[in-house]
């Protein structure tokens, strides 16, 4: 199976992944045919009007297990949260045989916890369900691309990668509720990114075939040194208003593998741009640099990673994958 080959996808979530989602697919030789909803008042309404668009035909429910049992999707499109919801779907998918594609994470031995990452890899490989997050922003970046650039250098290969990413257009949402911007920093309190960050340091450790490394992750919440407001959201000095972490990876002595990430409201800080790059270095001195400008709404990126990983699972057996295991 390639990414063109058309899937049967049912979508979880109402928000702008989801919004992002529903367009990607209809743009791609897949087929929305189920809709899943967290709140009972979304129920009963049809999953194009839901998200902002003309009326689809695919009307909402709130029943998970009903839908996954239906057998009326091949794969699971998840744009919900990570937590509670999302273990369940991952547990009813590997049960029901339903491939599972989802955003919250990338590295499911790292993520989860060893017994229920045993427990639901051997029974997806009982029933055939394959299971990738392919992460967020700045995820195919700063893991995918960096481990695929490290197959042209000869070994040892070192990696280095750095996203500066526009936190603005994430949302009021996102950067009051979930990221705590305009709240008072709080000593010891870790970053919002540095799991996410170890997740791809160590998929690109994997890669480079590292066994027996070390890793750390550096860094936390940048915090403001003046007033300042972002979207509304106001922010005194002393509160956070950003961040800036990296994960590390060292092997033998060295550093192998280093993967940074800043977010910043590029309007409050002069100079500060969106930007990336990412560097592999060869063990004989040789040199690969790629350097992007990052595009200023994730969402879009996040919708067509999960699509892409629908129609991408090619010949994988059942289990839990990481994305540098799909097919291009």
């Amino acid at each position: 199976m390639d990414s063109t080959q058309a899937r049967r996808i049912g979508l979880y979530g109402t928000g702008r992944a989801a919004t992002q989602l529903v367009g990607a697919i209809a743009a791609s030789p897949h087929t929305l045919t189920t809709a899943i909803v967290f709140f009972d008042e979304q129920a009963g309404r049809d999953i194009g009007t839901l998200t902002g668009g003309p009326a689809l035909g695919v009307t909402a429910t709130t029943d998970l297990e009903g839908a996954i049992r239906s057998g009326e999707f091949d794969v699971l499109a998840y744009a919900g949260l990570k937590g509670e919801v999302l273990h369940r779907a991952i547990d009813l998918c590997v049960d029901a045989g339903v491939d599972l594609v989802h955003a919250c994470f990338v590295h499911p031995r790292v993520t989860l916890d060893p017994e229920l990452y045993t427990r639901w890899n051997t029974r997806a490989a009982e029933t055939g369900a394959r299971v990738v997050g392919t992460g967020m922003l700045p995820g195919f970046w700063l893991d995918v691309l960096p481990a695929l650039l490290s197959s042209a250098l000869p070994s040892p290969v070192s990696i280095v990668g750095e996203s500066r990413s526009d936190i603005t257009p994430w949302g009021r949402g996102v950067l009051a509720d979930e990221m705590g911007l305009g709240t008072p920093a709080t000593p010891g309190t870790p970053g919002p990114v540095g799991g996410v960050l170890h997740e791809s340091a160590a998929m690109i450790a994997d890669v480079l075939g590292l066994t027996g490394y070390e890793t750390k992750v550096e860094g936390g919440f940048v915090v403001a040194d003046a007033a300042t407001e972002v979207i509304g959201i106001e922010i005194s000095p002393g509160d956070r208003v950003g961040f800036d972490q990296a994960a590390v990876v060292i092997h033998d002595g060295r550093e192998r593998v280093r993967i940074a990430w800043k977010g910043l409201p590029q309007g409050s800080f002069e100079g500060y741009q969106r930007s990336m790059f990412v560097t592999a270095t060869g063990g004989d001195g040789s040199a690969c640099t790629l350097k992007i400008t990052p595009a200023p709404d994730p969402y879009p990126g996040t919708a067509a990673r999960i699509v892409h990983a629908a129609g991408a699972f090619g010949s994988l057996p059942g289990g839990l994958h990481t994305p540098v295991q799909l097919g291009i």
